[in-house]
């Protein structure tokens, strides 16, 4: 005569029967999950992410009563002391030119490398492009190193700041 086996063990299997029914991708799809077994899911979740922006844009405006920041905790306040750095030629008038610079920084606020050009527009007067330029190259030179706190120095080192100035002043 056979031994059958104890009704305890009878018990384990038919709860792990039930189990892995409950967790088959029908059974999912019965309570509204979302099997893993979907192809449109898995081509979701191998995708990359989203790229973050390039880098931190921001526009410079010549201002005669800006004063330097002595302490640069913030990335808006990069833009603010370079703009404050800034000194256009005093011909008269609007030029309408605009420069746009792509720059990075080391940790301690110095620039690295030299600063790209990446756009430019003559504006009314094409001839002024020369003392424009040379006013722009002017506010890195008379501003670096910028005095990064060291929490923000240690962020933004190397990663690319976009610097576009545009002389818009009033005739």
């Amino acid at each position: 005569m056979r031994a059958l086996p104890p009704s305890g063990a009878w018990r384990g299997a038919a709860a792990l029967l039930l189990a892995l029914a409950a967790a088959s991708p029908l059974a999912a799809q019965d309570e509204g999950f979302s099997p893993v077994w979907d192809p449109d899911e898995r081509q979701q979740m191998l995708e990359p992410p989203l790229p973050l922006p390039e880098g931190s844009i921001g526009t410079v405006h010549p201002q005669d009563d800006a004063t330097p920041l002595r302490r640069v905790d913030k990335i808006r306040e990069v833009f603010q002391a370079i703009q404050a750095c800034w000194k256009p030629s005093r011909d008269k008038g609007y030029s309408g030119q605009e420069l746009t610079l792509r720059v990075a920084f080391k940790r301690n606020g110095e620039v690295l490398g030299p600063p790209r050009a990446t756009y430019y527009k003559a504006g009314k007067d094409g001839n002024r492009r020369e003392a424009f330029t040379r006013s722009v190259g002017e506010a890195f030179e008379r501003c670096t190193p910028l005095p990064f706190t060291d929490g923000l120095g240690a962020a933004i080192a190397g990663r690319p700041f976009i610097f576009r100035f545009v002389d818009n002043r009033p005739m």
